[in-house]
């Protein structure tokens, strides 16, 4: 049976800010064959295109978890297709020293299980300054998927992103 959250991220992936970033070739859902198959709901996993970079790959895939979602925020991390588990830390975007893009991918923090960053849900609850910090990067009932990918999008297309 659908849930309410289930039913609300579904029709967020057919509206036309996200179809356009498919079009785009910004994000996407990944082929059946590489999913997992015990992801059920509320795992999702989509890629992200990332800029070109030497010996790095054109996109990453994050595996999320969105329960709850809209209302809660989702949380997740880079996820290996070829493996079907978390990325290996060594197979990670890496970032400038001391960069935006640098502190959110960290993988010294919770393992790298989740991004350090507002919008995941186990980064938010440590952080009782960054709604007044970051109050526009802060997960509300009001963002969407689209809003997720936007932001990860542009920090793995930015400058401060290095490559692997």
């Amino acid at each position: 049976m659908d849930t309410p959250d289930k039913r609300l991220f579904e029709a967020d992936i057919l509206c036309a800010e996200f179809r356009s970033g498919v079009v785009r070739g910004w994000w996407g859902l990944p082929e059946e064959r590489i999913l997992p198959a015990e992801a059920a709901w509320p795992i999702r996993i989509l890629w992200i295109a990332a800029a070109p970079r030497e010996t790095a790959p054109d996109r990453f895939y994050v595996s999320l978890n969105l329960g709850g979602y809209r209302a809660v925020a989702p949380t997740g991390t880079f996820w290996d297709p070829a493996t079907k588990s978390m990325l290996d830390v060594a197979k990670r975007p890496q970032g400038r020293q001391g960069s935006r893009f640098a502190k959110v991918f960290r993988t010294d923090w919770k393992g790298g299980s989740a991004f350090y960053h507002p919008y995941d849900r186990v980064a938010t609850p440590g952080h009782p300054n960054w709604p007044a910090q970051q109050p526009h990067l802060v997960w509300t009932a009001n963002h969407t998927i689209v809003d997720y990918l936007v932001e990860f999008h542009s920090l793995l297309n930015s400058g401060d992103y290095l490559g692997t």
